[in-house]
């Protein structure tokens, strides 16, 4: 059974405190003020690329990332660092609740994965232990790999800054077959981000692209 997670109401309080307890621990104070943080998670239609990277997941199994990870699932992406103290937890958090409240029946067809913008110090065994500590169970993908391949990976979702502290908090949400993919800057409400998987998987269903007017 999949764990509860807070609600987006407790999740956004939990930020607040821990922006303000990460000054004390360590200095995040880029990532957290980034403006997309701040704003509304206004969803907008984005073309992506990415190819077979090879990347490692947290387990250590080398996966290639448009083949095994992708393929032509309705994905859920994210990018996090493992030491952040602010904003990547929220993120997680947020996911997490739409995993929780997608119907089961969507899990084959519908894959969360997070990647890493700090690859240099996030090993596959640093991942491991994030998700662990996030109750993230088997099935959402962490990925890392060399800093070179990862960086071209961010910059084909349009998720790359110089300094990793400085990337931008998002989730894009995407069906890999149709190819259209919607990015939620900032603390997506989960409704909404379901919303989105939801309307995807049905336009599939009904076997024409959301959006599509028939």
């Amino acid at each position: 059974m999949r764990p509860k997670f807070l609600s987006r109401a407790a999740v956004l309080c939990a930020a607040l405190a821990m922006q303000g307890a990460a000054s004390a621990a360590e200095d995040h104070s880029r990532h957290a003020s980034h403006p997309a943080a701040a704003l509304p998670a206004k969803p907008s239609t984005v073309k992506v690329r990415y190819d077979d990277s090879v990347l490692t997941d947290r387990t250590g199994k080398a996966l290639k990332l448009k083949t095994d990870v992708i393929a032509e699932r309705i994905v859920v992406l994210d990018f996090v660092y493992t030491t952040c103290t602010t904003v990547c937890p929220v993120l997680t958090a947020l996911l997490a609740e739409v995993r929780q409240r997608l119907d089961p029946d969507a899990e084959p067809e519908v894959r969360f994965v997070s990647i890493t913008v700090d690859p240099a110090r996030d090993t596959p065994a640093r991942l491991k232990e994030y998700a662990d500590r996030h109750g993230i169970e088997p099935g959402w993908f962490w990925l890392t790999g060399p800093t070179g391949r990862i960086n071209e990976v961010l910059k084909g979702f349009g998720a790359y800054a110089p300094s990793f502290e400085d990337h931008p908090p998002q989730v894009l949400v995407g069906d890999a077959r149709s190819g259209q993919w919607t990015r939620f800057y900032g603390f997506a409400d989960p409704k909404a981000v379901l919303a989105k998987v939801n309307e995807l998987r049905a336009a599939r269903a009904n076997g024409h692209h959301a959006g599509d007017k028939h």
